[in-house]
């Protein structure tokens, strides 16, 4: 009896030391602590599903775009300070290569199964290298028939829905989201089936992602956070079983069954002596599987590491390409689904922008448009970049964590300290954008200043910045000019908000904030 007494004093006690300790180094680091002893309140904020609009509304109440607070027992920075921002990322990117991971995830050092992402120091350098070169302009120009071809099977798709007058859209997001995801299996996996009708890919992605921030961090999470010595009980392999999420797992067995398929069609044509290269497009799996190699690499992940000297060796193993992935998959879909949803539904509202690019980028252009052409529409370019900035939302994914001692100006930051970038700050910041902040303006990106440029960082800043980049630009022109190469877009929404000050956005457990309303819209037929 006495134990079960004395036994909360004691962990009660033990946490308030311990986490008065951690606010106190913080305050002499001059990271500007909000004081919450047990860790719960940053715990919450972090991962709340308006995390976001929390950072934000701090850095406003506090005067101070840069504080502090714990998670549990990790501290954690929160900044949107421009300048600390681009030191961090860029600057001294030496001591901060390595991202925020997840609790109870795979070591990134010792783990097979670690993605680009996930990756620290030199292996980050190492998959990244060979996931950009996949990326660059030579290989989206061998990907560009194969996206275009997902295109027009789109339109095909979005044309089936009209009632001869007109295609009437009720859940945008959705409809986007079906055609970013087979975007995404076709070019990344080399997929085939024609399949907007029945997405297996999507259906399967669905139901292992996209839940609320809050309902993302399990209880064995939440306890790992406020009690650090539970993590190895939790990452134990007979525990971890029973943690692991069924839904995800399931999209895992589905990737495994796409690279199977890849790697048995593959092996057919090797040994009917055919090269891939005349019976298959390109595909980021097939250029990953070019490079496989299973040598053991020994690779620095921790402390200062001098980036710029790194030489990379470009071989990937096998779980180090089903773990790319996998991350792939959640980046490549989502990010792109929700960009196209937000900028249908400014461009609906704003009838005078869609005119403007119509006549001047679209109006005159064939139907079957060139890799050189799409990179050409500077104007619907803008209108990306317009959206990108009213709503950052893969900001929840821009951390770091400080590998080594280092002082920044007036803040210390110790090994391990967490940093959040909050790219809303800066993206909704007057002194930078002037009066007209909160206002669609897609003209704007005619003639940005030095600090506006510094200030927009939608993809991140920095060797760690979205890899991706091109190809959603890519995708999100091609797809923006067929459809609005034979339709006009304009809004069922109710609520007629030129500037989506309306849209409500949400947190999810992808790490990405998505749109919570349906954003209908109405395609009627030029």
């Amino acid at each position: 009896m006495i134990l079960l007494i004395l036994l909360p004093v004691a962990i009660f006690t033990y946490v308030f030391l311990r986490n008065f300790k951690l606010y106190y180094t913080l305050h002499k680091c001059g990271l500007n602590p909000r004081f919450d002893i047990f860790g719960i309140k940053g715990l919450l904020w972090l991962d709340s599903s308006a995390a976001h609009e929390n950072f934000t509304r701090m850095c406003s109440m506090i005067g101070d775009q840069t504080f502090s607070v714990l998670r549990g027992a990790t501290p954690v920075v929160i900044t949107s300070n421009v300048d600390l921002i681009h030191a961090i990322s860029t600057e001294h990117f030496d001591c901060f290569h390595s991202r925020i991971p997840e609790i109870l995830s795979d070591d990134p050092i010792t783990s097979d199964n670690i993605h680009m992402f996930a990756a620290k120091g030199e292996r980050w350098k190492r998959l990244r290298t060979l996931t950009s070169y996949g990326l660059s302009t030579v290989k989206l120009k061998l990907l560009f028939p194969t996206m275009d071809t997902c295109v027009s099977e789109f339109m095909d798709h979005v044309n089936s829905l009209s009632d001869g007058q007109s295609v009437v859209i009720n859940h945008s997001h959705s409809l986007f989201q079906n055609h970013t995801s087979y975007v995404l299996a076709r070019c990344a996996y080399g997929h085939k089936e024609k399949n907007h009708r029945v997405n297996n890919f999507l259906g399967v992605f669905s139901k292992a992602f996209g839940n609320f921030a809050e309902l993302q961090k399990s209880t064995a999470e939440k306890i790992a956070y406020i009690f650090p010595e539970t993590k190895l009980i939790f990452k134990n392999s007979f525990v971890g079983h029973f943690l692991k999420s069924a839904t995800q797992q399931k999209f895992l067995d589905y990737l495994l069954h796409l690279i199977s398929n890849f790697q048995s069609r593959k092996n057919v044509d090797n040994n009917n002596g055919i090269c891939c290269t005349e019976n298959d497009h390109y595909s980021l799996l097939g250029f990953f599987f070019e490079h496989h190699n299973e040598k053991k690499l020994i690779e620095k992940a921790e402390g200062q590491i001098d980036m710029k000297k790194v030489k990379v060796e470009k071989s990937i193993s096998y779980e180090e390409i089903t773990a790319q992935c996998k991350f792939i998959s959640v980046a490549g879909f989502d990010t792109t689904s929700n960009t196209l949803t937000l900028l249908f539904n400014f461009l609906a509202n704003n009838p005078d922008v869609q005119d403007k690019i119509y006549e001047a980028e679209i109006k005159n252009q064939p139907e079957q448009i060139s890799f050189e052409t799409v990179s050409s529409l500077r104007l619907l370019q803008n209108c990306i970049f317009e959206t990108l900035r009213l709503f950052p939302h893969a900001s929840p994914l821009q951390t770091r964590i400080c590998t080594e001692p280092f002082k920044i100006g007036k803040y210390q930051f110790l090994e391990n300290v967490q940093i959040v970038v909050n790219p809303w700050g800066p993206h909704h910041d007057r002194e930078i954008w002037g009066n007209d902040v909160d206002c669609f303006r897609p003209s704007r990106f005619e003639n940005l200043t030095e600090q506006q440029r510094k200030a927009f960082m939608p993809f991140g800043v920095g060797p760690r910045q979205c890899v991706g980049m091109r190809f959603a630009l890519l995708e999100m022109k091609t797809t923006a000019f067929r459809m609005l190469q034979k339709y006009s877009v304009f809004t069922n929404s109710p609520v007629h908000d030129r500037h989506g000050k309306t849209v409500r956005m949400t947190v999810r457990d992808t790490g990405t904030i998505w749109p919570t309303d349906k954003l209908g819209l109405v395609l009627k037929q030029r």
